[in-house]
């Protein structure tokens, strides 16, 4: 039976005090959320404004645009004053991983499961008992039916390599399917 939830390990506090999470360098940066075919039309079927997503090339899934803010920009489910975001419990799959990340091996042979070690926890936090744990939970999630389908159906999910991640996991089913 598939894992229907993937708890968050970083305590709400330490998020709410952090300042990396849904804010970036660049109008187009290509980290913003990606939301799936399915968390897109959800959100637009409560009201949200279809313009705010932009088609990604797998056909399916959307990209945030992202809006300025100060000197960066910001998710605009983001509210910078209090770091909520407004639409928390409906927030996409790519969101709710954070600081895992799904992304393409440097060569491009394979996809990776790791984590964002800009987060300042994960960072903190990686060597311990707990998180180590908590990884093979992740692992557990990200192989889980439910997961795949919504990975191989909206394949714009898997990021580029980023520098920034630790590497603790191949995906099983994303060779050809996914390359």
């Amino acid at each position: 039976m598939p894992l229907q939830q993937l708890y968050q390990i970083i305590p709400t506090k330490v998020c709410l005090s952090c300042d990396v999470c849904c804010r970036f360098l660049d109008k187009d940066s290509p980290l913003a959320p990606i939301f799936t075919e399915n968390e897109t039309e959800r959100l637009i079927s409560k009201g949200i404004d279809s313009t705010l997503f932009q088609h990604q090339k797998d056909g399916k899934s959307n990209q945030i645009a992202l809006i300025p803010h100060e000197d960066y920009y910001i998710c605009p489910f983001f509210e910078p004053e209090t770091h909520h975001c407004k639409i928390y419990a409906s927030r996409p799959l790519d969101c709710r991983l954070y600081p895992f990340t799904i992304m393409f091996s440097k060569d491009r042979n394979s996809v990776e499961l790791g984590v964002d070690m800009l987060c300042p926890y994960s960072e903190e936090h990686y060597e311990l008992e707990a998180f180590q744990q908590h990884l093979r939970h992740v692992i557990d999630y990200v192989e889980s039916e439910l997961v795949r389908s919504q990975i191989l159906e909206n394949w714009s999910l898997i990021g580029e390599f980023q520098d920034t991640v630790k590497v603790f996991h191949t995906i099983s089913y994303c060779n050809e399917s996914c390359i």
